[in-house]
């Protein structure tokens, strides 16, 4: 195992008024609709210190934010107008990890934006 010293990570996962949003963008089924909005995401960020989760997302949350509507919608002018931190924390439930740790061999592949 291989602890992953300059990371920490943000696991993040809908919340009512983001499926509530998603659910007017849908054009799948209701099975696989639930399906999705059962996921939540894990990005990786530098390694913290602070434990103040609104401090810490400051510099993230934009970049979660707009990740998470253009996984259900590339228009972004159906996107909601307010976009802030509260938000974010209004649609989504963050939880903080300050460890991470790989537990595979092989090394993490990585693609370009």
């Amino acid at each position: 195992m291989l602890e992953i010293s300059n990371r920490s990570a943000l696991y993040v996962s809908p919340k009512e008024p983001y499926k509530k949003w998603a659910k007017l963008c849908n054009q799948e089924s209701e099975e696989e609709l639930d399906l999705r909005l059962k996921e939540n995401h894990v990005y990786l960020i530098d390694i913290i210190t602070d434990d103040d989760l609104k401090d810490i997302l400051l510099p993230y949350y934009g970049k979660i934010f707009e990740f998470e509507l253009q996984s259900w919608n590339y228009l972004e002018k159906e996107w909601p107008q307010n976009r802030s931190i509260n938000d974010f924390l209004d649609w989504f439930d963050v939880k903080l990890s300050f460890w991470v740790f790989d537990l595979e061999n092989e090394e993490i592949e990585r693609e370009e934006d």
